[in-house]
């Protein structure tokens, strides 16, 4: 199957990267950070709104269903 490295079907990292660019958006929906700013809002973000059990070991956990549906699709687009 020829799928793309950082596809969030197979790289449950990416998912928690949206995640992070959701709450950022949420906190400033037009952007328009300086970096300190935008450093300072992930941080913050990661700190304190993304937490491992809740983001990284649910989307972990969803591995053997992830490989599944890539495999049913034949490399195609899942849901994930």
């Amino acid at each position: 199957i020829n799928w793309p490295p950082t596809s969030p079907d197979l790289n449950p990292i990416e998912n928690v990267w949206r995640v992070l660019k959701q709450l950022l958006r949420k906190r400033r929906p037009h952007g328009n950070w300086t970096l300190e700013e935008l450093k300072d809002a992930v941080t913050d973000i990661w700190d304190n709104e993304i937490s491992a059990e809740e983001h990284f070991n649910k989307y972990i956990d969803s591995m053997p269903e992830r490989l599944e549906k890539v495999r049913f699709r034949k490399g195609g687009q899942t849901h994930w």
